[in-house]
């Protein structure tokens, strides 16, 4: 693979990654959300209140479950946004900076 070909797959993902890292902010909303939902749950259960009408779970232990879950993979998208920064860093770098023109040994 030339240089050039490098570039040109390389600027697709770096729109790829663009895109993904601009997700961000709804991944932040989601997580203050659903933290603030497990508080709740966690203050109706310590409370001995009843399950909200219409809550759609069988108990706190499964609403719990199921935020924690969405919790955790909150988490997770955050550290992969990370990684596409710095993946993105790297790919513009690349794109910046390397030769039009490969080297006889690269050929």
């Amino acid at each position: 693979m030339t240089n050039q070909e490098a570039k040109w797959i390389l600027e697709a993902e770096i729109e790829k990654k663009k895109k993904s890292i601009g997700n961000e902010s709804n991944f932040l909303r989601e997580l203050t959300d659903d933290r603030s939902v497990l508080m709740y749950i966690e203050i109706l259960q310590s409370e001995g209140k009843p399950l909200p009408a219409g809550s759609g779970y069988d108990s706190y232990t499964e609403w719990k479950t199921q935020i924690e879950k969405e919790i955790k993979s909150g988490e997770t998208s955050l550290v992969r946004i990370e990684t596409e920064r710095a993946e993105l860093r790297a790919f513009e770098f690349f794109v910046e900076n390397a030769p039009l023109v490969d080297s006889p040994s690269e050929a």
